[in-house]
Formats: structure tokens, C-alpha cells, sequence
């Protein structure tokens, strides 16, 4: 028997419309999935460079303090007089192109080398572009910079403070030298104003003693985006040694002159760390603990131990000392390292734009080697990559007889060759 499997129009119709609904379903099911896919694409790129522009930000608000430093160290400050400082210009590249900012200031340099203005000058901005890394060194030495500059300010308010302390201090000594030859009966008529003045001194105690409580110990609460300060524990004496000490030291670390691997606060404390006990079926378990004390032979100990002769009597502890130092070290410690963390999450390069300077001058030899010594040290943005000398024939034959010995008088043609790095 044949089985007849042709289709009748009616149950054509009927898978039509069953394949119909199935891709209707499958529609709905696959085309929200890809359109989320891509959305959430997106919303990610979005997301990234949300928090691309934050880091950014983190890392401005953490440098911004010294990024005046930063230029003014490259010889790209603005030098200009401005009063109000809401609307001071920290580098002239914020106003100025840079073709300008760089003609004005090999304009001053060559006067300060005492050339003549007389000279050719070309600039025009190199091919490209050059990306660099800013490495974890470098973000260590910015933020370990940025404690530089913080410790140099309090070193100049401290010692301004001893200073007049000191003025204080003999002014008394004055005073109390020229009163001692009073009479006897101003010396009583003196001491019973003074105890009158003592009880209402007293009066006034008991009528607001937490006002006058507060007002000789207030709290100090410090910017977080800046350091801490040196403890007021510390006899002030003390702190303007040890302010001046850490700024040496921090200085030298900069420039690589200590072998302190860890940094120079690390190297002056020690951690001794006490191992958890169980106890007795839980019964006296102890936590385990860390203490972090100075060095015995720490500079910074050795300086503690100096005590001060106008503070002899009211001289806190040794360990009241060494405590208040300790913690000190262990909060800049901290800021640094929440500097550092903010500062990581910028992008790892930067992009710098070059330029070339092509100069053409007359000039002696005494004069080019003072141009070049003001290259180095005031304007570390230039590189000269290239520098062709000759001596003028003009010149150079009218004077050999004359200037005999004296090869500083003869006129130089320069040829040179500068790359300047704007960042």
C-alpha cells in the first residue's frame, strides 16, 4: 500500500503558520539578547571612560599642589607678577602657543648669556607625537616630592615661631631683671592687686571652665589632601631639628644619594610583631599584635634625646617622645600611600609634544659656554642635539696678531640645534 505524503493547502497553511510563531519566539528571545550585548558594550566604554577622567582627576587634585614646583624646576613657570592667586597661571602654555612661550624664553636666555639680539631663530614642531610611561618610580618621587615641599614650608613656619620665642623669652628676662629692683611696698601693693586678680581669674574659671578648656587644647584636623604636621607634644625646639633633619634626608633620597631601599622613614622603625596565642580552651587568647618603635640607632632618636634647657621641667617622657614621633611617621606613611593609590589609577603615559630650535648667532666662546650652562640648569625642557662652530674669517686673521692668547675675543659662527619637549 502507497501512503500518499502530499500536503493539502490547508496543512500548508498550518505549518506556515506554526514556522511563523517560531520565529516570532525566537525573535523575541535572541534580538533582546544581542541589542543588551551591544548595549552593555557601551555602557562599559562609557563606564571606562567615566572612570578614565576621574583618575585624572584624583591625579590632578594629588600633584596640583606641586605643580607650580614642577614647572618652575623645568624653567617653564610663569614668572610674572600676579596678586590675586585664584587666577594665577601656573605654565604659560595655559595663554600662550607654544612657539611663543619657546621664542620668549630662549629670547631670555640668550640675554641672560649676554649675546646680542642679533640672531636668526626658526621653530616649527617636530613630526609626531612621543608617549611616555609614567613608571611606579616616578609616581613615588612625585608623591615623595610632594612631602618635600610640605616639610620645607613647616621647617620655615617653625623656625619663625622659635624665633620669636626666643625674642619672647629674653624680653622677659629683661623685664624681670629691671623689676626686681622695685621697693618693697610695690611689691605688696603689686601682690595684692595680682591675688585680686587672681580670684576673679578663678571666678571667671569656675563660671566657664569648658570654654577655657577648650580654647587651650583645640583639636587639629589637617586637609586630607595635604601632610601631617609634626606633633605639638614635641618640644618646639626639637621640631625645627627634626623638621630641618627629614627635609636633608628626603632631599638626598630624591637624588640617590642614601641606600635607604625602603624610603627613609621605613629605615627608621622597627616592627615587632607578637605571634597569636589560643590561650586555654579559648580562655586568654591574644590577638596578634604589631609594635612599631624607633631604631636605637636612629638619627631621629638621637635627636629626641636633646632636651631643650626652656623645657626642662615641663619636658614630656622619652616615651611620650618617641610615641608621638612613631605615630607621626606611621600617618605619613599612610598619606603617602593613599597619594601613591590615587596616583596609580592615572592612565600609564602621557604625551609630550616636540619642537625644534634652529639658532644662528655670533658670539664668543666665554658667552656660548654660559648659553649652554643656562640650557642645563634653568631650562631642563630644551635638549641641544646638535651645535656647529666656527670662527668668523673676517675677524679671525685682523686679530691673530692682536688677540694673540686671547681666544676669548674671537667672534664665533653658531650653528644650533634644540629639541624642546612641551608636557
Amino acid at each position: 500500500m502507497e501512503l500518499d505524503l502530499q500536503l493539502t493547502p490547508r496543512s500548508r497553511i498550518l505549518l506556515a503558520i506554526l514556522g511563523a510563531v517560531l520565529l516570532i519566539l525566537v525573535a523575541i528571545q535572541v534580538v533582546p539578547a544581542f541589542y543588551r550585548l551591544f548595549v552593555n558594550q557601551e555602557a562599559k566604554a562609557k563606564q571606562e571612560q567615566l572612570l578614565k577622567t576621574e583618575n585624572l582627576v584624583r591625579a590632578a587634585e594629588v600633584l596640583k599642589p606641586i605643580e607650580a614646583e614642577i614647572y618652575k624646576a623645568t624653567g617653564l613657570a610663569n614668572t610674572e607678577n600676579q596678586e590675586d592667586d585664584d587666577q594665577k597661571i601656573v605654565s604659560l602654555f595655559d595663554t600662550q602657543p607654544p612657539e611663543t612661550v619657546i621664542r620668549a624664553r630662549v629670547d631670555g636666555l640668550v640675554r641672560r648669556a649676554g649675546i646680542e639680539q642679533n640672531y636668526q631663530l626658526l621653530t616649527k614642531p617636530a613630526a609626531g607625537k612621543q608617549n611616555l610611561k609614567l613608571t611606579l618610580q616616578n609616581r613615588e618621587r612625585l608623591i615623595l616630592y610632594l612631602y618635600l615641599k610640605h616639610i620645607e614650608s613647616e621647617e620655615g613656619e617653625l623656625t619663625e615661631m622659635a624665633a620669636q620665642e626666643a625674642e619672647d623669652n629674653s624680653f622677659d628676662m629683661m623685664m624681670e631683671a629691671w623689676l626686681s629692683g622695685t621697693t618693697a611696698s610695690d611689691t605688696d601693693a603689686e601682690s595684692e592687686e595680682t591675688d585680686e586678680g587672681a580670684s576673679d581669674a578663678e571666678s571667671v574659671e569656675d563660671v566657664e571652665p569648658e570654654s577655657t578648656a577648650q580654647s587651650a587644647d583645640p583639636e587639629t584636623q589637617t586637609d586630607p589632601s595635604e601632610y601631617a604636621s609634626l606633633p605639638e607634644t614635641i618640644p618646639l625646639s626639637l621640631r625645627v631639628k627634626l623638621a630641618s633633619y627629614i627635609r636633608s634626608m628626603v632631599t638626598q633620597q630624591l637624588r640617590g644619594a642614601t641606600d635607604f631601599r625602603q624610603g627613609f622613614f621605613a629605615a627608621q622603625v622597627l616592627k615587632i610583631e607578637t605571634p597569636a596565642s589560643p590561650g586555654i580552651f579559648g580562655i586568654g587568647a591574644k590577638p596578634a599584635a604589631v609594635e612599631v618603635q624607633l631604631r636605637r640607632n636612629s638619627p631621629l632618636l638621637e635627636i629626641l634625646m636633646q632636651t631643650p634647657d626652656e623645657y626642662a621641667e615641663e619636658q614630656p617622657t622619652a616615651a611620650e617622645l618617641q610615641s608621638a614621633l612613631v605615630k607621626y611617621i606611621e600617618k605619613i606613611q599612610a598619606q603617602r600611600a593613599s597619594f601613591l593609590e590615587q596616583l596609580a589609577l592615572a592612565p600609564p603615559t602621557y604625551e609630550t609634544q616636540l619642537y625644534t630650535v634652529e639658532m644662528k648667532f655670533k658670539t664668543d666662546l666665554g658667552k656660548l659656554v654660559s648659553l649652554n650652562h643656562l640650557i642645563e640648569t634653568n631650562a631642563k625642557w630644551l635638549t641641544v642635539r646638535d651645535m656647529r662652530i666656527s670662527a668668523d674669517k673676517q675677524t679671525s686673521n685682523a686679530q691673530r696678531g692682536r688677540n694673540r692668547g686671547r681666544d676669548n675675543a674671537t667672534n664665533l659662527n653658531v650653528d644650533l640645534f634644540l629639541i624642546a619637549q612641551i608636557f
